[in-house]
């Protein structure tokens, strides 16, 4: 009989964009979007295509929110990153002639590494995705080498919401649109910001989750859990597994883990063509340019480091244990790859050892609950991974107005919701609409935004508030005239994510 290994790896793929479609260019438009595709999503498909085709099983989790899902999706979106990755390449041209003209060979040497880089990215996109990257991802969870996680609609901060309705309609929504799109009924779900509250583990229940993720802040301290054991919340209903925090400090922590290496490459970037040239530096006027031949051999270097680490944490548990544990490890796209350059590269070197040498066996949390079903239960209370493991850094006085006008809007949705029970036509569509509005004014990233007075890009929630009154109003109208109906065409083209929401999840009573 086969022994089972010291302990499992989780790898949870996680990332959100807010909605961003035909929202412009910089400084608040689309760059965010495009730059998570082309710096995070693709390179990271690339990495588990690569070794998928060499016949290895790269297990990963994948934890993207349904409103970057639904995103990706959308032909205008792939549009537009393609028109954006030729401009992206173009200025890549132009910046290594002048610097070839100007003898700047170093450079030159990085213009040319950045030309190569982003053809392949974008031949990648292109020929071997087909522009999709949700049917890429799709393929990875149909044959198991990818398992899904449900998630709010638009990556909502859910203990923030006032209604129940609200929290349903952004679970119900969101698990909707990644079964369509990834093609499974996901078990578990991602919440954003690890943000949790007491009761909303009847709410996951309700949406038929099975298991979550949680910070270890929403876990009592003394408590005596280990983040290696995952704990029923419901007695055999619903459970949850703890990520962990030191994994991700030992990558992500910018005074500490992998990122701030002095040989990865700094986020700066220089004025004339927007392309980083630096290493990490202790300050902004770090001069050292970057090499990436001697940052891709670091990021091996660490992969190896990550790797033995977490096979001795998961070799002392089972040291006094009877089963093997699991280590959660969250990596967010805006780290890997975006912020972090190297990052698919250390995960790539970091899947190669694991599947090499086998310290341990990657897994996701489905397969793992099966076969090592929790033993005890915790009682969880609120928490987040966000600054001091609460809710402060989404509830902020910057952020209070916002907040309320958002708990009004909940309020006049649901009402008008349950006006209108049976509407049809043009009313139905006035009335889901609303709602695809509100779920849109609800993403966590305005409060965090507001939270951190980077008030660029913030009209967006207001600008989806008005609209979703707007509609409110519509709906309490006998018929629309021509002018209310060139209105909602138009706002439905503007923001079209979730086709087939449906406006009565506001209207149901919650349980």
């Amino acid at each position: 009989m086969n022994q089972p290994p010291a302990g499992y790896l989780a790898l949870v793929l996680t990332g959100h964009v807010p909605y961003l479609r035909a929202a412009g260019r910089r400084p608040d438009g689309e760059d965010p979007l495009h730059e998570t595709i082309a710096f995070s999503l693709v390179p990271t498909l690339n990495v588990l295509y690569d070794l998928r085709e060499r016949g290895a099983r790269p297990y990963v989790t994948l934890a993207y929110s349904p409103v970057l899902l639904e995103q990706l999706a959308d032909i205008v979106v792939q549009k537009h990153f393609v028109v954006w990755m030729e401009e992206w390449l173009a200025r890549c041209e132009v910046a290594l002639r002048r610097w070839q003209r100007q003898r700047n060979g170093h450079q030159a040497y990085l213009a040319r590494f950045y030309l190569d880089w982003g053809q392949g990215v974008l031949r990648s996109f292109t020929e071997r995705y087909g522009r999709n990257l949700v049917a890429a991802m799709r393929e990875l969870c149909a044959d198991g080498t990818a398992e899904p996680l449900a998630g709010a609609a638009t990556h909502a901060y859910l203990p923030l919401l006032a209604r129940p309705e609200s929290i349903r309609a952004q679970l119900d929504v969101g698990t909707l649109s990644v079964t369509r799109l990834l093609g499974r009924r996901a078990r578990g779900l991602w919440l954003p910001e690890c943000g949790f509250r007491s009761g909303l583990e009847q709410a996951l229940r309700f949406n038929g989750t099975r298991y979550f993720i949680v910070d270890p802040a929403s876990v009592a301290a003394g408590s005596n859990v280990t983040h290696l054991r995952p704990r029923w919340v419901l007695p055999r209903r619903l459970a949850t597994l703890l990520r962990a925090v030191d994994a991700s400090y030992q990558v992500a922590s910018p005074g500490l883990g992998y990122v701030g290496d002095p040989l990865y490459l700094a986020i700066r970037r220089e004025r004339d063509f927007h392309l980083a040239l630096w290493r990490n530096g202790a300050d902004l006027a770090a001069t050292e340019l970057y090499d990436p031949y001697h940052a891709f051999r670091r990021a091996q270097e660490h992969a190896t480091h990550f790797v033995e680490w977490n096979a001795a944490e998961l070799q002392a548990l089972a040291a006094w244990h009877d089963r093997p544990g699991i280590t959660v490890a969250v990596l967010d796209a805006d780290l890997l790859g975006r912020r972090w350059f190297e990052g698919p590269t250390w995960l790539r070197a970091l899947l190669e050892v694991v599947l090499l040498h086998k310290p341990f066996a990657l897994t996701t949390p489905s397969p793992y609950l099966r076969a090592f079903r929790p033993r005890q239960g915790v009682t969880l209370h609120d928490g987040s991974w966000g600054a001091g493991g609460g809710h402060e850094a989404y509830a902020t006085p910057q952020s209070a107005a916002l907040q309320r006008a958002i708990t009004e809007m909940e309020s006049l949705v649901v009402t008008t919701a349950r006006r209108f029970p049976d509407a049809h036509g043009d009313q139905e569509r006035v009335l889901n609409q609303a709602v695809r509005e509100l779920l849109l004014a609800q993403s966590s990233d305005w409060p965090l935004l507001l939270g951190r007075q980077e008030h660029s890009a913030v009209h967006r929630p207001w600008d989806h508030l008005a609209r979703s009154r707007q509609l409110c109003a519509l709906a309490a109208r006998e018929a629309l005239d021509e002018t209310d109906q060139v209105e909602l065409a138009a706002i439905e083209e503007l923001d079209n994510p979730f086709a087939h929401l449906n406006y009565r999840v506001f209207a149901s009573e919650t349980v």
